[in-house]
Protein backbone atom coordinates (compact mmCIF):
# COMPACT_ATOMS: atom_id res chain seq x y z
CA UNK A 1 0.00 0.00 0.00
CA UNK A 2 2.87 2.31 0.92
CA UNK A 3 4.58 1.50 -2.38
CA UNK A 4 1.44 2.27 -4.35
CA UNK A 5 1.05 5.62 -2.57
CA UNK A 6 4.64 6.59 -3.34
CA UNK A 7 4.18 5.70 -7.00
CA UNK A 8 0.97 7.73 -7.19
CA UNK A 9 2.67 10.79 -5.72
CA UNK A 10 5.56 10.37 -8.13
CA UNK A 11 3.22 10.10 -11.11
CA UNK A 12 1.32 13.22 -10.11
CA UNK A 13 4.55 15.15 -9.62
CA UNK A 14 6.03 14.14 -12.94
CA UNK A 15 2.79 14.48 -14.95
CA UNK A 16 2.04 17.87 -13.39
CA UNK A 17 5.48 19.15 -14.38
CA UNK A 18 5.41 17.58 -17.84
CA UNK A 19 1.89 18.74 -18.71
CA UNK A 20 2.06 22.30 -17.38
CA UNK A 21 0.45 24.76 -19.80
CA UNK A 22 2.36 27.67 -21.31
CA UNK A 23 0.71 30.65 -23.02
CA UNK A 24 2.73 32.48 -25.68
CA UNK A 25 1.17 35.74 -26.89
CA UNK A 26 2.26 38.15 -29.62
CA UNK A 27 0.41 41.38 -30.43
CA UNK A 28 1.06 43.65 -33.40
CA UNK A 29 -0.62 47.02 -33.87
CA UNK A 30 -1.65 49.14 -36.86
CA UNK A 31 -2.84 52.73 -37.23
CA UNK A 32 -3.60 54.81 -40.33
CA UNK A 33 -6.31 56.45 -42.44
CA UNK A 34 -8.12 53.94 -44.70
CA UNK A 35 -7.55 52.66 -47.29
CA UNK A 36 -4.35 50.93 -46.15
CA UNK A 37 -2.50 47.62 -45.83
CA UNK A 38 -0.03 46.96 -43.01
CA UNK A 39 2.22 43.91 -42.79
CA UNK A 40 2.43 42.43 -39.29
CA UNK A 41 5.22 39.93 -38.60
CA UNK A 42 4.87 37.15 -36.00
CA UNK A 43 7.19 34.41 -34.75
CA UNK A 44 6.28 30.80 -35.34
CA UNK A 45 6.30 28.36 -32.43
CA UNK A 46 9.84 27.03 -32.17
CA UNK A 47 9.00 23.65 -30.68
CA UNK A 48 7.22 20.39 -31.41
CA UNK A 49 3.97 20.35 -33.35
CA UNK A 50 2.53 17.91 -30.80
CA UNK A 51 3.01 20.52 -28.04
CA UNK A 52 0.32 22.84 -29.44
CA UNK A 53 -3.14 22.48 -27.93
CA UNK A 54 -4.66 25.65 -29.39
CA UNK A 55 -3.84 28.67 -31.57
CA UNK A 56 -6.08 31.71 -31.19
CA UNK A 57 -6.27 34.77 -33.42
CA UNK A 58 -7.79 37.87 -31.77
CA UNK A 59 -8.31 41.33 -33.18
CA UNK A 60 -9.59 44.81 -32.49
CA UNK A 61 -10.57 47.62 -34.86
CA UNK A 62 -11.15 51.12 -33.49
CA UNK A 63 -12.35 54.07 -35.60
CA UNK A 64 -12.77 57.69 -34.62
CA UNK A 65 -13.29 61.06 -36.28
CA UNK A 66 -14.38 61.66 -39.83
CA UNK A 67 -17.56 63.20 -41.25
CA UNK A 68 -20.27 62.16 -43.65
CA UNK A 69 -22.41 64.95 -45.13
CA UNK A 70 -25.47 64.96 -47.39
CA UNK A 71 -26.89 67.83 -49.44
CA UNK A 72 -30.22 67.54 -51.26
CA UNK A 73 -29.92 69.13 -54.70
CA UNK A 74 -33.34 67.94 -55.86
CA UNK A 75 -36.33 70.26 -56.01
CA UNK A 76 -38.46 67.99 -53.82
CA UNK A 77 -37.63 66.82 -50.30
CA UNK A 78 -36.24 63.28 -49.97
CA UNK A 79 -38.16 60.54 -48.10
CA UNK A 80 -38.94 61.33 -44.48
CA UNK A 81 -35.89 59.47 -43.25
CA UNK A 82 -32.49 58.71 -44.82
CA UNK A 83 -30.26 56.10 -43.18
CA UNK A 84 -26.55 56.89 -43.41
CA UNK A 85 -23.48 54.98 -42.25
CA UNK A 86 -19.72 55.34 -42.66
CA UNK A 87 -16.57 53.91 -41.10
CA UNK A 88 -13.96 51.31 -41.91
CA UNK A 89 -13.57 47.58 -42.39
CA UNK A 90 -10.77 45.18 -41.42
CA UNK A 91 -9.74 42.03 -43.24
CA UNK A 92 -6.67 39.93 -42.49
CA UNK A 93 -4.88 37.77 -45.04
CA UNK A 94 -1.67 35.73 -45.11
CA UNK A 95 0.19 33.80 -47.78
CA UNK A 96 2.27 32.05 -45.09
CA UNK A 97 -0.39 30.53 -42.82
CA UNK A 98 -4.11 29.81 -42.95
CA UNK A 99 -6.34 32.08 -40.85
CA UNK A 100 -9.27 29.66 -40.83
CA UNK A 101 -11.29 28.17 -37.97
CA UNK A 102 -12.54 24.59 -37.67
CA UNK A 103 -15.35 25.39 -40.10
CA UNK A 104 -12.78 26.75 -42.59
CA UNK A 105 -14.15 30.27 -42.19
CA UNK A 106 -11.84 33.30 -42.19
CA UNK A 107 -11.41 34.55 -38.63
CA UNK A 108 -10.91 38.20 -39.64
CA UNK A 109 -13.04 38.92 -42.70
CA UNK A 110 -14.79 42.24 -43.40
CA UNK A 111 -15.06 43.26 -39.76
CA UNK A 112 -16.99 46.55 -39.86
CA UNK A 113 -16.86 49.46 -37.43
CA UNK A 114 -19.39 52.08 -38.52
CA UNK A 115 -21.16 55.24 -37.41
CA UNK A 116 -24.90 55.20 -38.11
CA UNK A 117 -27.48 58.00 -38.22
CA UNK A 118 -30.92 58.83 -39.58
CA UNK A 119 -31.39 62.16 -41.37
CA UNK A 120 -34.95 63.49 -41.36
CA UNK A 121 -36.64 66.77 -42.23
CA UNK A 122 -34.41 67.64 -45.19
CA UNK A 123 -36.09 70.12 -47.52
CA UNK A 124 -35.83 70.42 -51.26
CA UNK A 125 -32.90 72.40 -52.63
CA UNK A 126 -32.76 75.64 -50.65
CA UNK A 127 -31.10 77.61 -53.45
CA UNK A 128 -27.53 76.34 -53.48
CA UNK A 129 -25.90 74.96 -56.62
CA UNK A 130 -27.28 71.74 -58.09
CA UNK A 131 -25.08 68.65 -58.49
CA UNK A 132 -22.60 70.14 -56.03
CA UNK A 133 -22.15 69.56 -52.32
CA UNK A 134 -22.87 72.69 -50.25
CA UNK A 135 -22.74 72.58 -46.47
CA UNK A 136 -25.40 74.35 -44.44
CA UNK A 137 -29.02 75.19 -44.96
CA UNK A 138 -32.23 73.24 -44.56
CA UNK A 139 -31.36 70.74 -47.30
CA UNK A 140 -28.15 69.62 -45.58
CA UNK A 141 -27.21 67.25 -42.72
CA UNK A 142 -24.00 65.74 -41.38
CA UNK A 143 -22.93 62.71 -39.38
CA UNK A 144 -19.84 63.32 -37.22
CA UNK A 145 -17.81 60.23 -36.47
CA UNK A 146 -17.51 58.90 -32.91
CA UNK A 147 -15.21 56.24 -31.51
CA UNK A 148 -16.45 52.78 -32.42
CA UNK A 149 -14.74 49.52 -31.42
CA UNK A 150 -15.18 46.05 -32.89
CA UNK A 151 -13.27 43.06 -31.56
CA UNK A 152 -13.35 39.29 -31.69
CA UNK A 153 -11.35 36.10 -31.85
CA UNK A 154 -11.29 32.62 -33.28
CA UNK A 155 -9.32 29.40 -32.97
CA UNK A 156 -7.25 28.12 -35.86
CA UNK A 157 -8.26 24.70 -37.17
CA UNK A 158 -5.78 22.07 -35.95
CA UNK A 159 -5.41 21.05 -39.59
CA UNK A 160 -3.16 24.08 -40.05
CA UNK A 161 -1.11 23.95 -36.83
CA UNK A 162 1.96 22.72 -38.72
CA UNK A 163 2.11 25.99 -40.66
CA UNK A 164 2.71 27.84 -37.38
CA UNK A 165 5.69 25.71 -36.30
CA UNK A 166 9.31 26.57 -37.11
CA UNK A 167 12.20 28.85 -36.22
CA UNK A 168 11.18 31.60 -38.63
CA UNK A 169 8.31 34.09 -39.00
CA UNK A 170 5.03 34.57 -40.84
CA UNK A 171 3.26 37.72 -42.00
CA UNK A 172 -0.38 38.71 -41.60
CA UNK A 173 -1.54 41.66 -43.70
CA UNK A 174 -4.14 43.91 -42.08
CA UNK A 175 -6.25 45.54 -44.79
CA UNK A 176 -8.57 48.41 -43.87
CA UNK A 177 -10.95 50.16 -46.27
CA UNK A 178 -13.36 53.07 -46.02
CA UNK A 179 -17.01 52.10 -46.12
CA UNK A 180 -20.14 54.22 -46.44
CA UNK A 181 -23.76 53.86 -47.48
CA UNK A 182 -26.91 55.91 -47.92
CA UNK A 183 -30.42 54.46 -48.08
CA UNK A 184 -31.56 57.09 -50.60
CA UNK A 185 -29.32 58.93 -53.06
CA UNK A 186 -31.51 60.35 -55.79
CA UNK A 187 -30.51 64.00 -56.15
CA UNK A 188 -28.25 63.76 -53.09
CA UNK A 189 -24.66 65.02 -53.11
CA UNK A 190 -22.36 63.64 -50.44
CA UNK A 191 -18.92 64.29 -49.01
CA UNK A 192 -16.83 62.15 -46.67
CA UNK A 193 -13.86 62.90 -44.45
CA UNK A 194 -12.32 59.48 -43.70
CA UNK A 195 -12.18 58.08 -40.20
CA UNK A 196 -8.92 57.23 -38.46
CA UNK A 197 -8.50 53.50 -37.92
CA UNK A 198 -6.27 51.65 -35.49
CA UNK A 199 -6.17 48.28 -33.81
CA UNK A 200 -4.22 45.10 -33.34
CA UNK A 201 -3.98 41.43 -34.20
CA UNK A 202 -2.86 38.94 -31.56
CA UNK A 203 -1.61 35.39 -32.06
CA UNK A 204 -1.72 33.16 -28.96
CA UNK A 205 -0.21 29.68 -28.69
CA UNK A 206 -1.41 27.38 -25.91
CA UNK A 207 1.37 24.88 -25.33
CA UNK A 208 1.10 21.62 -23.39
CA UNK A 209 4.36 19.67 -23.87
CA UNK A 210 4.18 15.90 -24.00
CA UNK A 211 5.81 14.03 -21.08
CA UNK A 212 9.55 14.22 -21.63
CA UNK A 213 11.85 11.23 -21.93
CA UNK A 214 13.52 12.34 -18.72
CA UNK A 215 10.25 12.29 -16.82
CA UNK A 216 9.36 8.84 -18.10
CA UNK A 217 12.83 7.57 -17.28
CA UNK A 218 12.50 9.00 -13.78
CA UNK A 219 9.23 7.17 -13.24
CA UNK A 220 10.75 3.92 -14.43
CA UNK A 221 13.74 4.33 -12.15
CA UNK A 222 11.54 5.09 -9.12
CA UNK A 223 9.38 2.07 -9.83
CA UNK A 224 12.48 -0.12 -9.97
CA UNK A 225 13.76 1.24 -6.64
CA UNK A 226 10.42 0.64 -4.96
CA UNK A 227 10.26 -2.89 -6.28
CA UNK A 228 13.69 -3.61 -4.82
CA UNK A 229 12.64 -2.14 -1.46
CA UNK A 230 9.62 -4.47 -1.38
CA UNK A 231 11.94 -7.46 -1.78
Amino acid sequence: MKTFALLAVACVAFSGRALSQTIITQTKSFSDVPDFSHSLVFDKYDGNLSDISKITISYELVINGGRFGVDNDAVNPPPSKIEASFGASLTARSSDVKLLDSGYNSIIDEVRAVNVASFSGLTGNDGDASDQYDAGGTDWAELVGAEITKSGSGDISSTFFSQYVGNNTFTITANSSQIGSLSYNSGISTTTTPVNAKGYITVTYEIVPEPSTTALSGLAAMALILRRRRR
